[in-house]
């Protein structure tokens, strides 16, 4: 077995995350400031194991000690995690030989954070606030060790979020929970009835619906009657604002553009066979406090998409473009063959 660096051995001590959790979580600045937020302590919003709110201030210490996974919904996920990039940097020299260094940084705490307590609460805007810093000593650090204006920085992420409904409805804005369970077994019944056989589909989660493919090879049943009658049956149900097919999505009076999306997240042999689309502000109540994501909508998917120092010069883009152009405007930077998946083309402005 390859033993690890020195850097890595001496980065693992417990005492960085005891030293970030021991004074608790307040905020970074009086709260009172904080107006990008709803006031603290919602009913929307998630709370730690053994907390009776979710008001500031946090008892880090002695939430930690009941569950080691509750650091990660913290904005100190973050900082341990560029901290230990830094360390990265300098244990591997990277941006100091002949050839691109390419290092890559997953900065969860964001999501844990949004998880839990909803876009709305103070808990994700003071994240937020603290990221800012984290990100701020970073780049200083890449400034000492690699140089100004000899790296490449590009900051992203891979999904919005929704409102929690039940903030949207104190707003008066539609919106609502949707049932996984309660939509599986009002489709067995519709089934069972329809074609004398149990439990046809197996589950509706993601937003698909998985069938029993055995069961319906077994009772030699016509697949497409099975799945366009439970696309009949969805569309109406409260809630939904299209289902189909996937194997014949061009028959459906779907918007081209939606469709498309549908097609591009659709793979035969792991998705369901059919497909449902939730009316904007719906989403899977796997949990009524927090939020989630995970539908077409804006909210859900327009996301960042920043560009920082080599060969970059200061501009703003409005045009729509795609998570897919990021490599390919990389390697077109770099003067080298995109890679042999890419689909996305160069953002023609940032290489001018």
């Amino acid at each position: 077995m390859k033993q690890l660096p020195d850097w890595v051995v001496k980065f693992n001590d417990k005492k960085w995350v005891n030293q970030l959790i021991e004074k608790g979580w307040t905020t970074l600045y009086p709260i009172n400031t904080y107006k990008q937020s709803d006031p603290d302590d919602r009913d929307y919003e998630g709370k730690y194991a053994g907390e009776t709110n979710s008001s500031f201030p946090h008892d880090l210490k002695t939430i930690y000690s009941k569950n080691k996974f509750s650091f990660r919904p913290t904005p100190f996920g973050n900082t341990i995690t560029l901290e230990f990039a830094k360390q990265a940097v300098e244990g591997y020299q990277l941006g100091r030989g002949t050839a691109t260094d390419f290092l890559t940084i997953n900065i969860a705490s964001t999501d844990y954070v949004g998880h839990q307590f909803g876009p709305n609460s103070i808990e994700i805007e003071d994240t937020y606030l603290r990221l800012d810093k984290d990100l701020a000593d970073f780049l200083q650090m890449l400034d000492t060790k690699v140089g100004k204006g000899q790296y490449l920085v590009f900051l992203t992420a891979d999904h919005g979020v929704a409102h929690n409904p039940d903030f949207m409805k104190q707003h008066g804005l539609p919106a609502d929970f949707w049932y996984n369970s309660r939509v599986t077994d009002s489709l067995n019944r519709m089934l069972l009835a329809k074609f004398h056989v149990t439990s046809l589909v197996r589950s509706t989660q993601n937003y698909q619906v998985n069938f029993d493919l055995n069961k319906i090879a077994a009772e030699n049943l016509n697949f497409d009657a099975v799945k366009n009658a439970t696309v009949d049956y969805l569309m109406k149900q409260p809630g939904i604002s299209f289902a189909a097919n996937m194997d014949f999505i061009g028959r459906y009076p779907i918007p081209k553009r939606l469709q498309e999306m549908m097609i591009n997240g659709y793979y035969f042999k792991r998705s369901g066979q059919v497909q449902i689309i939730l009316n904007p502000g719906w989403y899977d109540a796997y949990t009524k406090t927090g939020t989630t994501h995970g539908t077409w909508n804006p909210y859900d998917t327009h996301i960042p998409l920043l560009w920082y120092g080599w060969n970059i010069k200061p501009g703003k883009l409005n045009r729509e473009v795609n998570m897919t152009d990021i490599s390919a405007t990389v390697a077109a930077l770099l003067h080298i063959q995109m890679p042999n998946g890419c689909i996305g083309h160069v953002i023609e402005e940032i290489v001018r």
